[in-house]
């Protein structure tokens, strides 16, 4: 039985996230970001792969394209909001996420070495 907790998990999510190449287009970060995420999950939990059951079966997944928002005045970034987060991916293949609060958890610039560069 795995029994590293949601907070390893999003950890070691962290870290590849960080170690990887940076991504040229907003497309091949999204991808890569929900691939990342769910070669977590499998290798670090038991719960199986089931995203209708997100909301209660403890598992950590990727954003999907029907949780995308424009970001006002930026036509470049879209925002993606989750439980506990807001992913923000650029057109450059920039990705950051933010905790509710505003507070940056992870920026990684992308090829073109610029970041999302949000306001606050």
């Amino acid at each position: 039985m795995k029994n590293f907790t949601k907070a390893e998990r999003f950890a070691e999510f962290l870290l590849r996230l960080n170690a990887a190449p940076p991504a040229i287009t907003r497309e091949e970060a999204f991808e890569f970001l929900g691939k990342t995420l769910i070669e977590v999950e499998d290798e670090l939990t038991d719960i199986p792969f089931m995203p209708e059951n997100w909301q209660t079966d403890g598992r950590m997944y990727p954003p999907q394209e029907d949780s995308a928002r424009d970001v006002p005045g930026r036509s470049d970034l879209v925002r993606y909001r989750s439980r506990g987060h807001h992913t923000y991916i650029r057109a450059n293949g920039a990705i950051e996420v933010r905790d509710l609060a505003g507070r940056v958890i992870i920026s990684k610039k992308g090829s073109d070495g610029a970041g999302v560069e949000l306001e606050g």
